[in-house]
C-alpha cells in the first residue's frame, strides 16, 4: 500500500490529473476505498502533497456519503446500454456543488459489449468536470478499447506485515487495546483482504470491547472459520479415516462456521506445504479443494463440497477401522466400489438418504416416503412416485437439489434424480424399523394427504 501511496502523489502533485482511471485487483485489496480517496482529491479544497486534507467542507461531504456528486455505481446489476446511457447523459450536467462529478462503476467487467461501446464514447471525449474510476477483479474482460484510454492502478493482496501496520493504524485511531501477537494472528486469517481484516476486527471490537486478548482472537477465529486446522486435516488425511473427517466437518456445520473460510485457510496451508514438497499426491487435494469453490454457490448443504472432496481424495485408499460396527459397516461402503452406485446400494441407504433431506424439508421426506428407487441408469436415478400432486412438488428444482445433495452426502456420488409416475399405486420401499410408508398415503387421496403435510 505504501507504493501505491506514493503513485497517487505523484498523479495528483501535478497541474493536470487523469479523468479516467482503472483500479485492477483482488477482492477486498482496498480498490473502492482508494476510488473514494480519489474522489476527494480531485474535490478537496485544501490538497497538500498529493493528499486529501479531509477536513474542509467537500472532502467531509463525500466522508459521509451524502454528497450527490459522487455516483457509485454496481455494473453487475446495471450492466446494460440503457444503463450507461444514463451515466453518459448524467456526466455531461454539471456538479451540483463539487469540483469535480465522479462516477465510481464496481465489477466493471460485469457490462456488456454494447453498454462497454457506449462507455468508450464517453471516456474518450470526458466532460472537463467529470472523472472516471473503474474497478474490477478480473481485468481480462475488458475491452483494449477501453484499457488503452485508462490510468490503471493495480492492487494486490496485502502481505502480513502491511495487514498488521493497517490494523495498528485502526488500533491507534480506534483508542482499542489489543497486542502485537493478537494482530498478527488476526492479519494470517484475512487471506490478504483489508476489507476483511477491518470487517473481523470490528465483529471482535463488538464482541470483546476495547480491550481484546489473544485468546479472545482465538476465540473469534475458532468460531468463525472452525478449529480444523491444514495440520490435523492432513493428519486425518494421511490416515486415511473417512469417518473421522466427515464426522468433524458436520460438527463443524452444527457450529455454524464458514466452509468457505475453512477451505480458504486449508488452501493456504497447503500451498505452503506444495512449495517445500512437490509431489503429485499433494497437488491432487489441493486442485480438489479448489474444485469445492465451484460446488459451494450451488448447493445448500455448506460442508458438502468439502466432505465430496474427501470422500474423492480416500477413495483409492485404505480406511482405518475404529473397531465399532457403524465404522465396519462405513469402511466396507468406502472400500466398494461407491462411485459405480447400483440400485442395491440406493435401495439400502434409502432410510439414511430420507433421514438427511428431513431436516431441510419435511414435506419432501414425506413426499419421499410415498415414492420408490426404480432404476438406476449411469448417473441418473429414476424415481418412481404415484400422485402427479407428488411428482409435481419433487421435480422443483429446489426440492430436486436438496435430495441430489443428501444422495450424494450419503453414498458419495452426485447423481441426478428424474421422476416417473407409476401406473398402478405400487407399494413403495419398506424402511425397517420405520413407520410403514404405505401409511402415508394409503388412505388418503391427494388432498387429504396435502392437508395432512401442510394444515
Amino acid at each position: 500500500m505504501d507504493n501505491l501511496g506514493e503513485k497517487l502523489k505523484k498523479l495528483f502533485s501535478g497541474k493536470e490529473t487523469p479523468q479516467s482511471f482503472l483500479l485492477s485487483g483482488p477482492k477486498g485489496a482496498g480498490k473502492t476505498s482508494v476510488a473514494r480517496i480519489i474522489a476527494r482529491l480531485v474535490n478537496c479544497l485544501a490538497p497538500e502533497n498529493g493528499e486529501p486534507c479531509d477536513q474542509c467542507e467537500n472532502c467531509l461531504a463525500i466522508l459521509k456519503g451524502s454528497n450527490l456528486d459522487v455516483i457509485e455505481i454496481d455494473a453487475a446489476s446495471n450492466r446494460g446500454i440503457d444503463d450507461i446511457r444514463n451515466l453518459k447523459e448524467s456526466s455531461y450536467l454539471m456538479p451540483s456543488k463539487l469540483k469535480k462529478k465522479v462516477f465510481i462503476i464496481d465489477e466493471v467487467h460485469m457490462l456488456t459489449k454494447e453498454a462497454f461501446n457506449a462507455l468508450l464514447k464517453v471516456i474518450e471525449e470526458p466532460p472537463s468536470h467529470v472523472v472516471f474510476i473503474l474497478c474490477t477483479t478480473d481485468e481480462e474482460k475488458i475491452p483494449e478499447t477501453i484499457l488503452s484510454r485508462l490510468v490503471k492502478i493495480e492492487f494486490r493482496k496485502g502481505t502480513l506485515k502491511e495487514l498488521a501496520r493497517s490494523l495498528k493504524r485502526i488500533v491507534k485511531g480506534e483508542n482499542l487495546d489489543v497486542d502485537d501477537t493478537s494482530l498478527e494472528l488476526l492479519a494470517s486469517q484475512s487471506d490478504g483482504s483489508f476489507r476483511n481484516l477491518q470487517k473481523s476486527l470490528n465483529e471482535i471490537v463488538m464482541e470483546y470491547g476495547k480491550k481484546i486478548s489473544r485468546e479472545n482472537v482465538e476465540d473469534y477465529i475458532a468460531s468463525k472459520f472452525g478449529n480444523y486446522s491444514g495440520e490435523e486435516i492432513e493428519a486425518d488425511l494421511n490416515a486415511g479415516n473417512v469417518k473421522v473427517i466427515l464426522d468433524k466437518l458436520e460438527k463443524l456445520a452444527q457450529k455454524g462456521i464458514n466452509f468457505t473460510s475453512l477451505r480458504d485457510n486449508w488452501l493456504a496451508y497447503f500451498h505452503q506445504r506444495l512449495l517445500k514438497e512437490r509431489s503429485d499426491t499433494l497437488s491432487n487435494w489441493i486442485n480438489l479443494l479448489i474444485k469445492t469453490s465451484q460446488l459451494e454457490k450451488g448447493t445448500i448443504i455448506e460442508q458438502l463440497p468439502l466432505e465430496l472432496a474427501v470422500i474423492d481424495y480416500l477413495k483409492n485408499k485404505p480406511v482405518i477401522s475404529t473397531g465399532t460396527t457403524e465404522d465396519k459397516e462405513t469402511n466396507v461402503a468406502n472400500k466398494t466400489e461407491n462411485p459405480k452406485s447400483n440400485l442395491g446400494l440406493i435401495e439400502q441407504e434409502w432410510k439414511q438418504i430420507l433421514a438427511e433431506v428431513k431436516p431441510f424439508n419435511h414435506s419432501v421426506e414425506a413426499f419421499l416416503r410415498a415414492a420408490r428407487p426404480k432404476k438406476l441408469e449411469g448417473s441418473v436415478l429414476v424415481l418412481e412416485v404415484f400422485y402427479p400432486f407428488h411428482k409435481e412438488r419433487l421435480e422443483e428444482e429446489k426440492n430436486r437439489k436438496v435430495l441430489e445433495d443428501c444422495i450424494a452426502k450419503v453414498i458419495g456420488q452426485q447423481l441426478r434424480v428424474e421422476y416417473v409416475l407409476g401406473k398402478d399405486k405400487g407399494k413403495p420401499l419398506e424402511i425397517k424399523n420405520d413407520t410403514p410408508m404405505e401409511a402415508v398415503y394409503q388412505e388418503h387421496d391427494v388432498y387429504d394427504l396435502a392437508k395432512d403435510i401442510f394444515g
